[in-house]
């Protein structure tokens, strides 16, 4: 049986680890990898758990078996498409057909290239929507108010396009349908019309994986209009990606003198300053992010992996519960949680964290390599159905 996710049960484990922390792991888990990774839906009955007095021979064993040629499945690559930095979301305004008017009160509806609703909002009194907690993949923004509609806008969220912004105007249904090729788009009467056109050319470029030369559009764009807090961040996350994080941090420190409490762009720099192992930096900045949106649960993973990465299991363990809480269809998650689990003595839990990894992500990055772990870990464990 697989029962939801016990925030409590887990702090519990992780405060009696935390007590026997030093004898504990030297004698089990001294051979695990640093950089592990992911909890949710947690088998946390008495009858499953593995006790940390368990005989260290059993442990011993399970962790050889480990150790030939797996190991590496618990690393998560920086270049994630579900890492903070590459935080997916999809914003926008909506304006009249003239492009004068801020219009409120319009459906804009979220859907997946399938057509499957992911999510539906109404834009507020400047015309403005935002989805986020997305995940990768191709989506469909469309809306309408009654007797006007906005073209279907097809947009396709992956690592080198994590954000996208829209300026889209309300069109009369006749007129719409009237057409037959051209975009729909909008003046904003913030954003000068080079700057939008820059933008828009970026993410053309960034869609086709041709990142340099999405910058160059991007660095037109906010010389063009410092104050464009869309094409900061996405300059911020291409340069990530890039792997060149002074320009990156410069692009995100512009975010946040703009919008000085922007979570995304906390959490952006957060994941910046992990990767460049500034850990106290990155930890400072992400908690400043969590006070201002506890339910941000990319910061919560991110300081998780900040953690993990500094070796404070129970820190990182209470941070990926929290994840898991917010956000129980992401994926990586459970594979943090399971590494967690296994580094605290709990093999049985931590196969149900990957098996759980394994059902919603099942073509993964980590996939194939989690698939071999889970094999030892049935035929280690005692009383586990093949």
């Amino acid at each position: 049986m697989h029962l939801p996710f016990s925030f409590a049960k887990l702090v519990t484990a992780l405060s009696s680890f935390a007590s026997k922390r030093e004898n504990f792991a030297v004698k089990t888990f001294s051979c695990l990898p640093a950089n592990l990774q992911s909890p949710y839906s947690i088998h946390l009955s008495p009858s499953n758990r593995v006790p940390c007095s368990i005989a260290a021979w059993r442990l011993a064993a399970l962790i050889s078996l480990l150790i030939a040629g797996t190991s590496y499945v618990f690393a998560q690559s920086d270049m994630d498409p579900s890492l903070p930095g590459s935080g997916f979301e999809i914003s926008g305004q909506i304006t009249s057909s003239d492009g004068q008017r801020r219009i409120e009160f319009v459906s804009v509806r979220l859907e997946r290239a399938g057509g499957s609703l992911v999510d539906q909002r109404t834009t507020d009194n400047m015309g403005r929507f935002r989805f986020t907690r997305l995940s990768p993949g191709q989506y469909v923004v469309s809306a309408k108010s009654p007797g006007f509609i906005v073209a279907p806008q097809t947009v396709d969220l992956n690592r080198f396009v994590p954000r996208a912004y829209l300026l889209l105007q309300l069109t009369p249904e006749a007129a719409l349908f009237a057409r037959k090729t051209g975009k729909s788009g909008v003046i904003n009467a913030n954003i000068p019309e080079k700057a939008r056109k820059e933008i828009e050319q970026a993410n053309e470029a960034l869609a086709r994986k041709k990142p340099e030369e999405g910058i160059l559009h991007l660095e037109k764009a906010v010389s063009v209009f410092p104050e464009f807090f869309e094409a900061q961040m996405l300059l911020g996350s291409t340069y990530m990606q890039l792997g060149e994080p002074g320009k990156a941090e410069a692009a995100f420190r512009q975010a946040l003198k703009i919008d000085p409490k922007s979570v995304n762009a906390m959490v952006s720099l957060g994941e910046l300053q992990r990767r460049q192992k500034n850990y106290a930096k990155a930890e400072q900045v992400l908690q400043d992010a969590l006070k201002l949106d506890d339910e941000a649960w990319v910061g919560h993973y991110t300081l998780a992996r900040v953690y993990w990465d500094n070796n404070d299991i129970v820190k990182s363990g209470r941070q990926i519960g929290r994840t898991i809480q917010l956000k129980p269809e992401f994926a990586e998650a459970h594979l943090l949680g399971g590494n967690v689990f296994m580094k605290i003595g709990m093999p049985q839990n931590a196969l149900v964290e990957y098996e759980e990894y394994l059902r919603l992500a099942p073509d993964g990055a980590m996939a194939t390599n989690t698939k071999e772990l889970v094999q030892k870990l049935r035929k280690s464990l005692p009383n586990k159905k093949q």
